[in-house]
């Protein structure tokens, strides 16, 4: 019978190591905390009871909290106390030789029925397992920041990693109140990876003058219930930082077109534009948001375009993935084209549309008929997809490549990106609402304007359409 997993080894007391020990702690779990660096260890055990000594005092229950916290976390001096560990979870320096160097010392140290696991976010778990003896027993652990807070652990299986760990670990995971998901091993995992064309996307638009960041970011969140659009989003976490997560997928998938990283991200961090850290970045800090919210007369694209009263010459249309000219030449109309979206509308919702040979006047009319019903038009440069159904299309095409290289299930996909992003839907959830025609459409017609291999369609888009269907 294997032992149960009741002492938990923290090594490195950083902001990572200390939300994963802050919650192994309030679990009910003996932790032990280290740092290499003398002190760092007992600050960190210290920050985390007065991080929750402030919730108190703001009238939060976070007493009994406090009491597990400050019982469960035992401060270590030296490797050599994580001995009576029956896991420990590496939190420390993202370099390949520190993580190595420190699992061989553990090997030493810790009981042969020790698990190890690594919470490394960009490099390879079957690269670190294999400067260590026992790689069976050996897993990612990544957890996402905050960890006290965020519900999403991927956990992460190498070719070596054996069967009953995985189980085990992502049985502790249930046991923190966090959701577990698969994932075998790759570069970026499962959420990194399938994330980058959320951001990827939406900076190849703006390159191509589509629209700006501003327009993009309300378009994005209008339509795909995104909390925060990708310019906001890396704005926050840093240009500089988000850069480095793409090169890194990008050099994990020997420089693939589909994880190019951005001339803008390069040009951005030359300059010092790194985002709020810097006061600057995408938008200019503190950012004045004069928008005024309010509430939609109309819940979709689709109930808008039945509102519209237009000139009788004039097609109006949901995008299916074509621009408006292309579909001008089928019909030899005016043609308008509205962005999808997925889910409903709520409040001030932004929508981006193209038209080809339509006179001004009915595009302000429009406009204005739109605005009456609580909508923001937008109108961008006739491209394949708009805003949203674009993102969408490369969303879904990242997402069937995972799936095909069988890193997770169709419905982990989706819980990943939800839970470790925040995303309203997951991209197979996307892919029932617009069908694939109009995902295949966009790409297809994506990769005429750009380099190959970008848009490239996966092989098994139609297995993993067959698949988000069923996993419903």
């Amino acid at each position: 019978m294997e032992n149960p997993i009741n002492t938990i080894g923290v090594a490195g007391a950083g902001t990572m190591g200390r939300g994963i020990a802050q919650l192994m702690a309030r679990s009910g779990l003996r932790t032990i905390l280290y740092d290499a660096q003398d002190g760092m260890a007992a600050k960190a055990k210290a920050a985390i009871l007065a991080e929750i000594d402030q919730r108190i005092a703001r009238g939060k229950p976070a007493s009994a909290e406090r009491e597990a916290c400050a019982r469960n976390i035992a401060v270590a001096t030296a490797l050599d106390d994580f001995a009576p560990a029956d896991l420990v979870i590496e939190a420390i320096i993202e370099t390949r030789d520190a993580k190595a160097g420190l699992f061989q010392a553990l090997e030493a140290i810790c009981s042969g029925t020790c698990l190890l696991a690594t919470n490394t976010s960009s490099l390879s778990v079957d690269d670190i397992a294999g400067s260590i003896q026992h790689p069976e027993r050996f897993a990612g652990l990544h957890f996402f920041n905050p960890a006290p807070v965020m519900k999403l652990v991927e956990v992460v299986t190498g070719f070596r990693t054996g069967n009953s760990v995985i189980k085990r670990l992502a049985e502790l995971v249930r046991t923190l109140g966090k959701t577990p998901v698969e994932v075998s091993d790759s570069p970026g995992f499962l959420v990194n990876r399938c994330a980058r064309p959320f951001y990827g996307e939406a900076l190849q638009i703006l390159e191509d003058g589509v629209a700006d960041a501003a327009i993009i970011d309300a378009c994005l969140k209008s339509s795909g219930g995104f909390p925060l659009g990708p310019f906001e989003l890396i704005d926050l976490v840093g240009v500089d930082i988000n850069l480095a997560a793409t090169a890194s997928v990008w050099n994990g998938f020997h420089q693939s077109p589909r994880f190019k990283p951005s001339p803008l991200l390069q040009d951005m961090k030359n300059k010092g534009k790194l985002g709020r850290k810097t006061g600057s970045g995408f938008f200019t800090y503190p950012r004045q948001d004069n928008v005024l919210a309010s509430e939609s007369r109309v819940l979709t694209a689709d109930d808008l375009k039945q509102q519209l009263t237009l000139s009788p010459d004039i097609a109006v249309h949901i995008s299916d993935g074509r621009s408006a000219k292309e579909i001008s030449a089928d019909g030899v109309h005016p043609t308008i084209v509205l962005d999808r979206q997925v889910g409903s509308w709520t409040k001030s919702p932004s929508l981006a549309f193209s038209a080809h040979d339509v006179r001004e006047r009915d595009l302000q009319s429009m406009i204005l008929q739109a605005k009456e019903l609580g909508i923001d038009l937008h109108k961008v440069a006739d491209t394949p997809g708009l805003i949203f159904l674009r993102v969408a299309a490369m969303l879904v095409n990242e997402a069937a490549f995972a799936f095909e290289q069988r890193l997770a299930t169709a419905g982990d996909i989706d819980t990943a990106l939800k839970l470790g992003l925040n995303f309203r839907h997951g991209p197979h959830e996307m892919l029932r609402a617009l069908g694939l025609q109009p995902v295949v459409n966009t790409l297809d017609r994506c990769a005429k304007l750009h380099a190959a291999g970008r848009y490239a369609i996966c092989p098994s888009i139609n297995a993993f359409a067959g698949d988000a269907i069923e996993a419903v």
